[in-house]
């Protein structure tokens, strides 16, 4: 199935502002403590990140590694969803919020 126009546009804002947050965050020192601690341990024990990523198994059956490789991808997926879902929903309630206000009169 073909997206929208519209739809492909506004995921491509999405992603623009999704890097602007994230480029934001990234002078936060909680969040670069966080994120420097994950690589730390990444480079520290190589194999914790091939597992996640589906590299390294330690699953007792093939069936089972799918699983959980299945699981991930659902999870990133939804998570991915409800991100944009909260997103969409901010702008609607500040436009209605807005709007409540008289700011915007449409």
């Amino acid at each position: 199935m073909m997206e929208s126009p519209f739809i492909l546009e506004l995921e491509s804002l999405i992603d623009e502002i999704a890097n602007q947050v994230i480029k934001r965050l990234r002078s936060d020192e909680t969040y670069a403590a966080l994120l420097g601690r994950r690589i730390e341990i990444q480079l520290q024990y190589p194999f914790v990140m091939h597992v996640y990523e589906g590299w390294e198994t330690i699953f007792s059956s093939v069936e089972e590694h799918r699983a959980w490789l299945e699981v991930k991808r659902t999870l990133d997926e939804t998570e991915q969803m409800e991100r944009l879902a909260l997103y969409v929903q901010g702008h609607t309630d500040c436009f209605a919020y807005l709007r409540k206000i008289g700011v915007l009169k449409l």
